[in-house]
């Protein structure tokens, strides 16, 4: 009786496992990240909840809050010609990251498609959507506001092609424009990441597989080598 009884609780346990194990493999990680009015924020959620980052606990004391409120507009009223230079600096620094990338992308071209299976197969498990752009470049030089704008135009286009070959890529909205009457640029992006989980584990598996037998075939060569 004794043992029937501790069998049937190993196989209500197995089957909660295998339920469990279902689920997750049946279920996906999001991502939300965004650049939007100079501020980064991210977010992971899972079954629709908060993950990462944690939430940050509140201050206990209000006096604490206000003096930090003073502090704040003091900073601000002193930093604010520094926050119009770091801008400035920020976004000279996105547009020499951009060129660089464009033409990385160029000389990569069909070396992207080239990757391996597995590679490919991870991709799949992958999702980039909710895409949102609002770019500005603006430059008082007409010729050097045009050759921004065609660099940054064919840098999101690259990256959005070269990435579709490898991953599920689905569009919301993007838009670049340019201004000669404006002083400064912007760059606001916003996007979201799914991941499935259990097309990700039997991706694994199967590069672990290939892997394993991949080095035994080279050790065996190495082996013939030396007798």
């Amino acid at each position: 009786m004794i043992f029937h009884v501790i069998l049937k609780i190993l196989l209500y346990l197995l089957l909660i496992i295998l339920i469990l194990s279902l689920i997750i493999c049946l279920s996906s990680i999001r991502a939300d990240v965004s650049f939007w009015g100079g501020k980064f924020e991210w977010c992971i959620r899972y079954f629709g909840f908060r993950v990462l980052p944690r939430k940050k606990k509140a201050k206990t004391s209000d006096d604490d809050k206000k003096q930090d409120t003073k502090t704040d507009k003091k900073e601000d009223k002193k930093d604010e010609p520094e926050k119009s230079s770091s801008k400035l600096l920020l976004m000279d620094k996105i547009m020499k990251k951009i060129q660089k990338f464009a033409e990385t992308m160029d000389m990569a071209g069909s070396g992207m498609a080239a990757l391996p299976g597995t590679l490919r197969s991870l991709g799949k498990a992958i999702t980039w959507y909710h895409i949102e752009t609002d770019i500005l470049v603006a430059n008082e030089d007409a010729a050097k506001c045009a050759e921004e704008y065609g660099i940054i135009q064919a840098a999101v286009q690259n990256l959005i092609s070269q990435t579709g070959n490898l991953i599920h890529v689905r569009r919301k909205q993007i838009r670049i424009s340019c201004d000669f009457a404006e002083d400064t640029s912007r760059f606001d992006f916003r996007c979201r990441i799914k991941i499935h989980i259990g097309k990700t584990l039997i991706t694994g598996i199967v590069f672990l597989i290939g892997y394993l037998k991949d080095s035994r075939k080279a050790e065996k060569a190495v082996r013939n080598q030396k007798l």
